[in-house]
């Protein structure tokens, strides 16, 4: 059973240096470091999005469902 809140919803967008230099305060940011500040953004959506679906799975087998 999916839960339409926690779906993936992908839209063809691309998250590189130059998407993080439209920020405020990113805009003069180096080309490497940007890159790197991408990568640990990736990294942590991964960890955020994989909390979120188990504690949702964890929840529905508390349910019974």
């Amino acid at each position: 059973m999916s839960n339409p809140i926690i779906e993936l919803k992908r839209k063809n967008r691309t998250f590189n240096s130059a998407w993080l230099r439209t920020y405020k305060g990113f805009e003069d940011c180096p080309e490497e470091e940007a890159e790197k500040i991408v990568e640990q953004l990736q990294q942590l959506a991964d960890i955020v999005c994989g909390h979120v679906q188990r504690t949702e799975h964890e929840r529905t087998d508390q349910k019974g469902f």
